[in-house]
């Protein structure tokens, strides 16, 4: 009896140990929701018509059968990434979204106690899932107009176990030179390294290299329905990598039935209807140079910065962040406020590109904040 009180006394020592760590760690914190607000604050696709989801997402109710698991449904969402990457199937792992893949990976190929190594800033779930699973984290800087040096890089990065290329970057939002890309997973190829390339922006950028994945030994491509198919609230993400990892992935790694029979059944829909959301993509873009023009002309000390993304990252400076950020509360205008702690940089928000309407409002409450501190 008393070697079982003094295990437990043991384990609950242990346990309260684990739990002070975990809540010492760096967390995602939800964002509020403001109804009625301009939401440009999470880079969700809104420039895709509510009503055209909502309209597959009812064809997709009504031909499922809720009571049943997802079987064909999962098979016909396969197909349907295959038909749109031009990749097979058999180099496709599908999850609850890009952040679920990320997750199994890092706690099943890479393992604890390993050593991962990212540029920064960038997404900060990979590290923060890092940490919670004590993977240590090389933080490579970016200079100070996010770019990175892929010989640096890859120097720091050949130390390390798991390596993560965000591209697109986010919050940046700069895709990687092709070229550079390419130069730092042919440096980084080895059986013992695993390499993660996050393309979840991927889709309003100008190259892929899912592709490459398929023929690499040790590089794995992430990607996500929750962007340019406005499917974030789905959570449906995908992953290409070889044929051994994406068939350990399929049917080991990966649980049995990881998203719901609607989500992939609506998933498989949208995806079939590509050409209306690639439309939609384009339109994107086409608002993304103009905002981007329309900033740049401000001056006032108000930089943003290029982007392959569906959003732009803004340096607003310590004189007209304040300002800004109360036009905006007074527009009703959400954008994720980052104040100085990104790099140096002060007075940073990224703002999602959403409808030329949505957009207008955004560029008309910068305006009126930077010419009010100019009087």
């Amino acid at each position: 009896m008393k070697k079982k009180e003094e295990e437990k006394k043991r384990r609950q020592g242990r346990i309260a140990r684990e739990l002070g760590r975990i809540a010492g760690l760096d967390r995602y914190v939800r964002p509020e929701k403001v109804r009625g607000a301009i939401k440009l604050d999470s880079n969700e696709n809104f420039a895709l018509d509510s009503s055209f989801i909502a309209e597959v997402a009812a064809l997709a109710a009504g031909a499922v059968d809720l009571r049943e698991y997802p079987l064909d449904e999962f098979d016909a969402l396969s197909r349907q990434l295959a038909l749109y990457t031009g990749i097979p199937e058999k180099y496709i792992g599908i999850g609850s979204g890009s952040d679920q893949v990320i997750e199994l990976l890092l706690t099943t190929i890479a393992g604890s106690g390993r050593r991962a190594c990212a540029f920064v800033p960038t997404f900060s779930y990979f590290i923060n899932r890092c940490e919670l699973h004590g993977i240590r984290v090389d933080k490579v800087p970016l200079d100070k107009n996010f770019e990175l040096d892929p010989k640096a890089f890859v120097k720091r990065a050949a130390r390390s176990d798991v390596v993560y290329l965000c591209s697109p970057n986010n919050p940046t939002g700069g895709q990687l030179a092709r070229k550079d890309a390419l130069y730092m997973i042919d440096e980084l190829e080895s059986d013992d390294r695993l390499v993660l390339v996050d393309e979840a922006y991927a889709d309003f950028a100008g190259y892929s290299l899912a592709k490459e994945a398929t023929r690499r030994r040790n590089v794995i491509v992430l990607r996500t329905l929750s962007k340019a198919f406005g499917l974030a609230g789905a959570r449906v993400g995908y992953m290409v990598a070889n044929e051994e990892v994406a068939g350990a992935f399929n049917s080991t790694i990966q649980s049995p039935y990881p998203i719901s029979t609607l989500s992939l059944a609506i998933a498989a829909r949208v995806l079939e209807r590509s050409e209306r959301v690639k439309k939609t993509i384009e339109a994107v873009r086409e608002e993304r140079r103009r905002v981007f023009g329309s900033l740049s002309g401000f001056g006032s000390g108000i930089k943003a910065y290029r982007s392959d993304a569906n959003f732009l990252f803004i340096e607003a400076g310590a004189r007209n962040y304040g300002p800004i950020v109360r036009e905006l509360a007074r527009s009703g205008i959400v954008v994720k406020l980052m104040g100085d702690s990104v790099a140096g940089h002060r007075g940073c928000m990224r703002v999602t590109i959403g409808t030329r309407e949505m957009n207008d409002a955004f560029l008309s409450c910068i305006e009126r904040a930077v010419a009010g501190v100019a009087r």
